[in-house]
């Protein structure tokens, strides 16, 4: 999902075509990953545009979370900090994939811990990249940021695939990890 939202392509001559992911995955039992890959716009991140019913969200920038074939709409979620999840037309999307300059959000590690920033719109992020660019100093960084930082991070790895084992061996050293005390009666020594 956050490569497709970041505008990944497919190349068929490689083997690597988006029918033979849909099969890939289907075959692997993500058919929720497969069915994005089917549809259109499934997975990638979108601005709203001709929307009538709520007009204050044109311009507002979503990611097109699952495709639903019986009303021919997407279920999106909208990127602002209450997340909102509406379903749309997809005459009401039209794709715009992150850039750097574009991004949506901001991952930051600090002190051995990931970051997530997330904004209200585009504009409050391309601020926060300009100033990021320019050395100044950034907001204070909340807990509720750095829990969704690591909430998105986990779901990176896990559909990615990978558990903190092999992200140990990817960036070449340990991940930590937190160690909860056992509960229960120690035993008397005699």
């Amino acid at each position: 999902r956050l490569l497709l939202s970041w505008g990944a392509s497919f190349f068929p001559g490689d083997g690597h075509s988006r029918e033979s992911h849909i099969s890939s995955a289907t075959k692997r039992g993500a058919h929720d990953i497969a069915n994005l890959l089917a549809s259109e716009l499934g997975g990638r991140r979108c601005e709203i545009v001709s929307l009538t019913s709520q007009p204050e969200l044109n311009g507002k920038t979503c990611v097109a979370d699952e495709y639903l074939p019986d009303s021919n709409q997407y279920k999106v979620t909208l990127e602002t900090k209450s997340k909102e999840v509406i379903n749309l037309d997809p005459d009401n999307l039209k794709r715009r994939d992150r850039t750097p300059q574009d991004c949506g959000y901001y991952i930051e590690f600090k002190n051995g811990r990931t970051i997530r920033h997330d904004f209200d719109s585009s504009e409050d992020c391309k601020a926060f990249v300009a100033a990021v660019n320019r050395d100044e100093t950034q907001p204070v960084v909340t807990e509720e940021a750095e829990a969704r930082a690591e909430q998105a991070a986990a779901e990176l790895l896990a559909e990615l695939g990978l558990d903190d084992t092999q992200l140990e061996s990817c960036i070449g050293h340990k991940a930590k990890k937190s160690r909860k005390k056992k509960g229960g009666k120690r035993k008397k020594r005699k």
